[in-house]
C-alpha cells in the first residue's frame, strides 16, 4: 500500500489495487481496514512499538538526549537508506489530513513511554498535566524534525538534527528538572 500510495497518490490509489497487490479481495481488505487510509496505521504502530521498546531497554545512565535520539531512530537504523518512494509517501502523510491523523493517533502511547523514560532520569512534576508536558514536547519535536528531514526541508543526517531539536526542548525545562548532564553543558 505504501508503494502504491507513493506511485499513484492518495486520490488515484484504490482499495481494489491495494487488495489485488496484496493478493486479497477488497472485501477482505475492508474487514481489516474501514478505509484505504487506515492501511497505514500498522506502519505507524510498528514504528511506535519499536521506539517504546528502545526506551524501555535504554540503559539507566547516559545522556538522555542521545538515548531518545537512538530510540526514535531505532526503526530507521534497522532499515535501508531512505528512498525517493519513502520521501513521496511521507510527503503524502504530512500533507494529507487523513494520513496525518493516523500518524498522530499513536502519539499517546509514545508520550506515556517517554514520560516513563524521563521519570527515571529527571524529576517530573507530580501534577499529571505538567508531568506529561515534557514528553509531549519531545514527541512533537521528534515528529517535526523527522518530517522536515523526510521532506528535504532540513539537510544532513537526521540524528544530529533530532539531537539538536531535543536539546532545545531540554534547555527549556526548569533547571531543577534538567538532568545533571545538561546543567554541566554536555547536553
Amino acid at each position: 500500500a505504501m508503494r502504491i500510495f507513493a506511485e499513484d497518490g492518495d486520490t488515484s490509489a484504490t482499495v481494489e489495487r491495494i487488495a489485488a497487490e496484496a493478493g486479497i479481495s477488497a472485501r477482505t481488505f475492508h474487514r481489516h481496514f474501514p478505509t484505504k487510509e487506515d492501511v497505514v496505521r500498522p506502519l505507524f504502530r510498528e514504528s511506535t512499538e519499536m521506539t517504546i521498546a528502545a526506551l524501555r531497554s535504554a540503559p539507566p545512565g547516559g545522556d538522555p538526549v542521545d538515548l531518545l535520539v537512538s530510540a526514535f531512530l531505532s526503526r530507521a537504523h534497522q532499515q535501508r537508506e531512505l528512498t525517493e518512494s519513502d520521501r513521496v509517501f511521507m510527503r503524502l502523510v504530512s500533507e494529507n489530513p487523513q494520513f496525518r491523523l493516523r500518524w498522530l493517533e499513536v502519539d499517546g502511547e509514545l508520550a506515556d513511554a517517554v514520560t516513563d523514560f524521563l521519570a527515571g532520569r529527571v524529576e517530573l512534576d507530580p501534577d499529571p498535566l505538567l508531568r506529561s508536558l515534557p514528553a509531549t514536547m519531545i514527541v512533537q519535536t521528534a515528529r517535526h524534525v523527522i518530517e522536515h528531514w523526510v521532506l528535504g526541508r532540513s539537510a544532513g543526517p537526521v540524528a544530529p538534527l533530532l539531537g539538536s531539536g531535543l536539546r532545545q526542548v531540554f534547555r527549556g525545562l526548569d533547571p531543577a528538572t534538567v538532568p545533571l548532564v545538561a546543567r554541566t553543558g554536555r547536553c
